[in-house]
C-alpha cells in the first residue's frame, strides 16, 4: 500500500505542477471563465487519480496472482 500512496502523491504533484505551468504560459484552456477552469481542472484531477489508483490495483493483483 505504501507504493500506491507514493504513486498517487507523485501524480497529484505532477498534475498540479503541469496545470500551473499551463496557466503561466497561457496554454489553451486558460482563456475562459474561472468557474469553467475550476471544473475542468478538478474533473481532470479526479480522472487522473482514478486512473492511477486502478492501474496500481491491477498491477498489484497481477503480481500477487503470480506468487
Amino acid at each position: 500500500m505504501k507504493e500506491i500512496g507514493r504513486y498517487v502523491t507523485g501524480t497529484m504533484i505532477g498534475y498540479i505542477a503541469l496545470w500551473y505551468a499551463g496557466a503561466m504560459f497561457n496554454f489553451f484552456p486558460f482563456g475562459g471563465r474561472d468557474f469553467i477552469l475550476a471544473a475542468v481542472g478538478f474533473t481532470g484531477f479526479l480522472i487522473t487519480i482514478t486512473i492511477v489508483l486502478c492501474a496500481c490495483w491491477i498491477i498489484q493483483t497481477i503480481q500477487n496472482d503470480g506468487k
